[in-house]
This record gives structure tokens, sequence and C-alpha cells, in this order.
């Protein structure tokens, strides 16, 4: 009798984590572009995002250039990665923020007329995260716009990406 449940304890087990598995791998399609080079190469894939957009708006983002973005920004990269991929859609307005922070399968597209402002405040990019300083692996403040391990990420749109540099530039 106790065989029996040990099988299908096992068969349980390996059912949830092929679930698990399922689920929580998202089905990512890419077009292959063949380059011509003088060498062997593997073609390049181009990740295409799923149709979904998400709105920074929509997660409480306010337009004007004085209002942190930030956790709106964030919280829309969430959302979207958790759902598999898309667009986090950044409209037309200027829109503070401190760094944005990207995850798997994101494409961040600025609409046109678009501008993102980012605060030359150094408090905003901490903690630190891992990254490179001239070549060495450091943990640093962040970058503006920064992604760790992460695959199938875009940056898209007619809209510009404009630091605050003043008091960076000092430092």
């Amino acid at each position: 009798m106790k065989k029996h449940y040990a099988v299908y304890h096992l068969y349980l087990v390996s059912f949830v984590c092929l679930l698990f598995i399922s689920c929580s791998s998202p089905k990512v399609s890419y077009n292959e572009i063949k380059v011509a080079a003088p060498f062997p190469m593997e073609p390049i894939r181009e990740c295409i995002f799923p149709e979904k957009d998400y709105s920074i708006a929509d997660y409480g983002a306010i337009e004007g250039g004085k209002h942190m973005n930030t956790e709106a920004i964030s919280k829309a990269i969430e959302a979207c990665n958790k759902a598999g991929g898309g667009r986090v859609v950044i409209p037309a307005g200027e829109w503070l923020t401190g760094p944005i922070h990207f995850k798997s399968n994101v494409n961040l597209h600025l609409e046109k007329d678009a501008v993102v402002r980012f605060t030359d405040n150094p408090e905003d990019y901490l903690p630190a995260v891992m990254t490179s300083w001239e070549g060495m692996e450091c943990y640093n403040y962040s970058p503006l716009v920064y992604a760790f391990e992460c695959e199938n990420i875009a940056i898209t749109g007619e809209g510009m990406l404009k630091p605050h540099m003043d008091l960076w530039k000092v430092w």
C-alpha cells in the first residue's frame, strides 16, 4: 500500500512541477534575422512582444515633471512582466522619475512627445545595485535605466530620456 502512495506522490509532484514551469515561463516568439557574415554566425533573434499595453498613468503616474513616478513605472513593469510581456507605455508629456529597473519581456515604449526626466538626487538611485564601473564589477548607484539578469527587453518610440545632470557633472 505504501508503494502506491509513493508512486502517486511522485506523479503528483511531477505534475505540479510541470504545471508551475509551464505557467511561469512566458511563451515568447521571435523573428530570426539571418546575417551574411564572413564567419559562421547564428541568426539574430528579435523578440516579438505580446500586443498588450501597460500605461504608467494606469499605475498612478502623474504627468507634469514635478511628481515622482518611479513607483508607478515600477508597478507597470512588474505587471507587464508577470503577464508574460508587452509594452510599458510612457504617454506624451513630462514624467519625473528615479531609475527604471527592467524585468524580462518588457518593451518600454515612449510615445511621441514623451519626456522621461530623471532626477539628479543621488538618494533616488539607492539602494546600490550590481553594475560595473570602468570594467570592474561592483555595487554602485543604480544607472538611470537598469537591467540585470533580464532577457527580451527594449526601449522604443519617439519619446526622449532626458536626465537632470547638474549634480552628477560636479561629481
